[in-house]
C-alpha cells in the first residue's frame, strides 16, 4: 500500500517528519521578525499553520525556564544596584550638610 492509497483509504494525510536543525531554522526565522505573522512563515515554508504553532509553543515553554532565572537575576542585580545607590545618596546628604555647615 503505498501513500495516495493510505491516504485516499483512511482519508488522513501522511504525517510529515521534520528534521530538528530546520525546526530551529523556521523558528529562528519567525522569531527575527522576518514574516509578520505565522500564517506568512508557514506558508514560506510550506508547513501548515498549526505546525509552526504547536513548535512555537513547545519553544516557549522550554525557554521560559531559563527566561524566569535571568530575570530573576536581573531584579536581584537590581535591587543590589538600588540599595548601593540609596546608600551614596545618603551619604552625599550627609556631606552636603557638613560642609554647608563650614561655610558659615
Amino acid at each position: 500500500m503505498n501513500n495516495q492509497e493510505l491516504t485516499s483509504s483512511t482519508n488522513k494525510s501522511v504525517r510529515r517528519h521534520y528534521e530538528p536543525e530546520f525546526i530551529q531554522q523556521v523558528l529562528g526565522v519567525y522569531q527575527s521578525g522576518v514574516y509578520a505573522t505565522v500564517e506568512d512563515c508557514a506558508s514560506a515554508y510550506d508547513i501548515p499553520q498549526n505546525t509552526l504553532s504547536n513548535w512555537l509553543r513547545r519553544h516557549r515553554k522550554k525557554s521560559t525556564p531559563d527566561s524566569v532565572m535571568e530575570q530573576q537575576s536581573e531584579i536581584s542585580r537590581l535591587k543590589k544596584e538600588l540599595a548601593q545607590a540609596k546608600m551614596e545618596l545618603e551619604i552625599l546628604k550627609k556631606a552636603s550638610i557638613y560642609f554647608a555647615s563650614q561655610t558659615r
